[in-house]
């Protein structure tokens, strides 16, 4: 039985705020039934419904002395147990999203996948291979060792804007022989 806005309901209030456990018992059996049943609807998962109407009501002990200014404690119940029940919902997408992230990061790439990433791989080896020679060593220096520019100057004895523009040039011209040569929907 659910009691309503009486005074007998304020006066149970009033006593649980005072820290009377008895009254707070009879809060418990007066409400848990009609707080399970609401989170159950939103969630359908039995145990995980009890779980949060025992978090519930944990909560409303430990903040007991605001429930003596409460006007209507049936709808601050329901309130609190939608925000418990979105939070738990909110929650289970979060672990679900994880989940799929992970199992996408496991999963090994499908055989045409890695069939494109061989061919691309393929594609970029020859065109380094056509680059002339110092591109071909700027490139090398730079993106196969990870020289900086610097680094990469003081090995060709050049400089660093020599290295920077043989870059570039190399970078262009393997995109050009990439672009060429890739069958259509590769890229």
């Amino acid at each position: 039985m659910i009691p309503n806005q009486s005074t007998d309901e304020k006066e149970l209030l009033l006593l649980v705020a005072a820290g009377d456990e008895l009254a707070f018992r009879k809060l418990v059996l007066d409400y848990s039934g009609l707080v399970f049943k609401f989170i159950y609807q939103h969630l359908e998962d039995r145990p995980l419904a009890e779980e949060i109407v025992q978090d519930i009501f944990i909560k409303l002990w430990l903040t007991r002395e605001t429930l003596a200014h409460l006007h209507s404690f049936r709808s601050y119940l329901l309130i609190v147990a939608r925000n418990h029940a979105f939070n738990a919902i909110k929650k289970m997408v979060r672990e679900k999203n994880k989940e799929w992230e992970w199992q996408q990061a496991i999963k090994p790439p499908d055989e045409e996948e890695a069939q494109h990433q061989e061919t691309l791989f393929t594609l970029l080896e020859e065109a380094v291979g056509l680059l002339p020679p110092q591109q071909l060593k700027a490139w090398t220096l730079c993106r196969k060792r990870g020289l900086k520019y610097e680094q990469a100057a003081t090995e060709m004895h050049v400089s660093r804007d020599a290295i920077k523009k043989y870059l570039q040039y190399a970078n262009a011209s393997i995109k050009k022989y990439i672009s060429t040569k890739a069958p259509i929907g590769l890229l």
